[in-house]
């Protein structure tokens, strides 16, 4: 207990971070409350005097707190912690220094490993109130729920910065306004060592353009992303000046003070493959640790299904695989490997509607039973459910599919299909990093024959509101 008195001390004495939130020229309501709960963005939850529901920002459930109410509506209000009375023992002191204005890390005050807990809590409740999972699955959720921890500071592989001709860093906390930042708590420590070099860079390149009179002002983004191999990789992600005739000029000055002299390639370690490359430009899961933990849950879960698959002794001769929304395709190949395993024929197809990332795909499963389809996946779905319709005897369904899709999801109307897809024994992966899609879509998979199997929720995204989920589900073989 020791540990958690000297964490609280340590808080009381710097407030600084609470206060810098509120704006001094506005006088709002203080309340004293007590919540009781916490929500899905990492606000407190209590009830005001009158009764409505106050969501309080840096502060933990089952904490008593002097509030200053900055929103309010009907049913609700938002409001900020001034000063904390009574304090949970799962507080610590923020350990960035720039808490008080940047709004990437939520959680800082909260412990590390209660973050997590945090986490599991916040999904069940999404499963329940967004996906309206049945009461059986929910219980068999919070009964195989695996909650896997990855390093929690410096763990970014990727991170945009934002330039504005002065300040350079993140944008705070419900505004446009740059906070200018040396350092970041959870950008890996490669890229922060890059910080100081792009400072002093982008301002060179500010000068001689207006030096030259090409501009008066620069604004862009850059984004930096480590490669397994530790090099840093720049890409201009964004780019203006207030005379655009001479942005090409300006673009080509900002180019050579950033060392950035060609088309620039992402290397990554692959569990599988020789060698995986990727252009700058692409998706990458940015944890620098997630992409072989990830790897290696889905391919236990393949090595597994496709056992019984043969167990069973299904008389398909080839069996087939899609990887939805395949990026460069790090999990395409992976059916490949599972089937090489245990001598069984698999076909996989990796489906991307980004023309570069599909040519990166099929350089990186070059000589591999592996095809890259450029096409939008819901574009795809629906071409091969009228296949389907059309020739229902010829149609070839698929055993295996991953689903990686953007934080929207896939839909309810293209996971009915991929569902009408699926031969009668298959086995679909589930990767989400946003749970109440994941929660919105699996749904339709358990109500069309599929039951879950696995699930896994990755805390990899330290001090911070997001985490991902992984869930197999499987119909036909139990």
């Amino acid at each position: 207990m020791q540990y958690h008195r000297n964490r609280q001390k340590s808080f009381h004495s710097k407030k600084s971070h609470l206060k810098a939130h509120i704006n001094p020229n506005i006088k709002h309501e203080k309340e004293t409350l007590t919540s009781y709960a916490m929500s899905t963005d990492g606000k407190a939850i209590a009830r005001s005097e009158d009764g409505i529901i106050v969501f309080v920002k840096d502060m933990i459930e089952n904490e008593t707190a002097k509030v200053e109410i900055v929103y309010k509506k009907s049913n609700y209000k938002n409001a900020i912690a001034l000063k904390i009375e009574n304090s949970s023992p799962h507080r610590v002191e923020p350990p960035c220094k720039y808490i008080a204005k940047c709004g990437g890390c939520q959680l800082q005050h909260i412990a590390p490993e209660v973050q997590s807990e945090f986490k599991s809590r916040w999904f069940f409740e999404t499963l329940k109130r967004i996906g309206k999972w049945d009461s059986t699955n929910i219980n068999l959720s919070e009964k195989i729920l695996s909650l896997i921890f990855l390093k929690k500071e410096h763990y970014r592989r990727r991170v945009r910065f934002h330039f504005n001709g002065k300040e350079l860093g993140f944008k705070e906390n419900n505004s446009n306004k740059i906070v200018d930042i040396s350092h970041c708590l959870i950008t890996s420590l490669k890229i922060n060592e890059k910080i100081a070099f792009l400072k002093e860079n982008l301002t060179k390149a500010l000068n001689e353009i207006q030096e030259k009179k090409f501009s008066r002002q620069m604004e862009c983004e850059i984004e930096l992303t480590e490669c397994d191999d530790e090099k840093v990789v720049l890409n201009i992600a964004m780019f203006n000046v207030d005379q655009e005739p001479n942005k090409e000029i300006c673009l080509t000055i900002l180019e050579k003070y950033l060392t950035i002299q060609n088309e620039q390639i992402i290397h990554l370690k692959h569990p599988e493959l020789p060698r995986f490359r990727l252009k700058k430009q692409s998706f990458i899961q940015p944890h620098l640790d997630c992409i072989p933990l990830y790897y290696q849950h889905i391919k236990e879960a393949a090595d597994e299904f496709l056992k019984t698959f043969i167990k069973n002794k299904s008389d398909k001769k080839q069996f087939i695989a899609w990887d939805l929304y395949s990026g460069a395709g790090i999990f395409t190949a992976l059916p490949y490997f599972a089937g090489k395993r245990i001598d069984l024929n698999v076909q996989c197809f990796g489906i991307e509607g980004i023309k570069e990332a599909i040519d990166s795909l099929n350089n990186n499963c070059k000589n591999l039973p592996v095809t890259g389809i450029t096409n939008n996946v819901e574009i795809f779905i629906d071409q091969e459910f009228k296949k389907k319709l059309e020739q229902p005897e010829n149609y070839k369904e698929v055993d295996l599919i991953i689903l990686d899709p953007p934080r929207a999801g896939s839909g309810i109307e293209v996971m009915q299909k991929i569902v009408e897809l699926c031969s009668k024994k298959s086995l679909i992966v589930y990767l989400a990093c946003d749970p109440a899609s994941f929660a919105r879509d699996t749904r339709v998979l358990l109500e069309g024959g599929f039951r879950l199997k696995n699930l896994n929720l990755f805390d990899a995204f330290g001090h911070t509101i997001h985490y991902e989920v992984l869930g197999c589900f499987e119909r036909g073989n139990g």
